[in-house]
């Protein structure tokens, strides 16, 4: 019986190793059969209605930290560029006279509320006259005031995240005191997605509108490329320059795009007509059609995609049909790639 048991054993080990060995020689094979590639962004066609235009990558959102109570700073948790979690202590003042006052309160409370449970039941027997009852019900809701704000000068001390984000700035050191201290001396800055801040002069800003879709190019990380989409658009001029400040949204999950980064913006008025793709997208089949490489949106695989081609002109070629400006194509490997190929970037 105990060789059986053993036999039956052996047999569910080699099982088991075999599945791992096939699910690794899987994802290995996956690997392998990456096709590397270079991409783009689909630009609007020179032809087109488009405006090109200077801006500069703003955080989505910037939350200023200060201390709610005075003291002097005791420790600062945080410098500029660390990830932070909501909850996250970031800085403290030093606590020991609110921590003497919180003792001093809490055995208080403990005393009153002892006091309370004893004569509670002497009161429930009806024994304790309703003054004196009166007298230390009141008595313990006080000391449990006390504590409760005790306890809230207490956590005042430290400084805590509001949000998850990145420490935008830090000016502030141990030992200052923190009531001399500027409002916001830390701030936290979101950039999951990141604004582009553009100046629009009063002869086009009637031509913007929400939803618009833009092409952002940022010399800082080699002019890569990013779609993005007008969200807000300020409805009072500057008084000087007279322009009027659009703000674009871009998704920036790798966190790549910093705030103050400059970058070149278009914008394609009408988002209609013909795009631009950069020679090499374009590639005709045996049945001679043309046809261009559409990577997917989680960036994995291909799709081929017919294509109408218009005019040559000096940086690539016009696209009348097939493609939209925003998509992202393949430019460099487009030889080894077929329908639904798998990629690497």
């Amino acid at each position: 019986m105990t060789n059986r048991v053993n036999i039956l054993i052996l047999l569910a080990l080699v099982w088991l190793i075999g599945c791992k060995n096939g699910k690794e020689k899987s994802s290995l094979n996956e690997e392998i059969d990456k096709i590397p590639v270079t991409t783009a962004l689909v630009q609007p066609s020179d032809s087109s209605n488009s405006f090109r235009y200077s801006g500069t990558i703003e955080a989505f959102q910037t939350i200023p930290l200060s201390f709610q109570t005075s003291g002097i700073v005791q420790k600062i948790y945080v410098e500029v560029g660390d990830a932070v979690k909501k909850g996250q202590l970031v800085a403290s003042v030093d606590n020991s006279d609110m921590q003497n006052v919180y003792k001093t309160s809490l055995a208080k409370y403990n005393q009153a509320k002892d006091a309370y449970e004893r004569l509670k039941e002497i009161h429930d027997k009806g024994s304790l006259p309703e003054i004196k009852w009166a007298e230390m019900v009141s008595n313990m809701e006080q000391a449990k005031s006390m504590l409760d704000l005790s306890k809230n000068n207490l956590e005042k001390c430290n400084m805590l995240s509001p949000d998850d984000g990145i420490v935008g700035k830090r000016n502030i050191e141990p030992g200052q005191s923190a009531i001399n201290i500027v409002s916001s001396p830390i701030e936290i800055v979101k950039i999951e997605k990141v604004y582009v801040k553009v100046s629009i002069p009063e002869n086009e800003i009637g031509k913007i509108h929400k939803g618009l879709k833009a092409i952002i190019s940022v010399s800082a990380l080699n002019g890569k490329e990013y779609l993005g989409e007008v969200e807000n658009i300020s409805p009072v001029a500057d008084e000087i320059s007279r322009t009027y400040t659009i703000k674009i949204l871009i998704n920036n999950s790798n966190l790549e795009l910093k705030p103050g980064m400059v970058c070149d913006v278009t914008l394609s008025i009408d988002g209609k007509g013909a795009v631009l793709v950069p020679y090499k997208a374009v590639t005709k089949d045996s049945d001679g059609n043309t046809y261009s490489f559409v990577v997917s949106t989680d960036n994995k695989s291909v799709k081929k995609q017919i294509v109408v081609i218009g005019n040559y002109c000096g940086s690539g070629i016009e696209i009348i049909e097939g493609l939209s400006i925003g998509q992202t194509i393949v430019i460099n490997g487009t030889e080894k790639l077929s329908d639904n190929s798998l990629i690497s970037l």
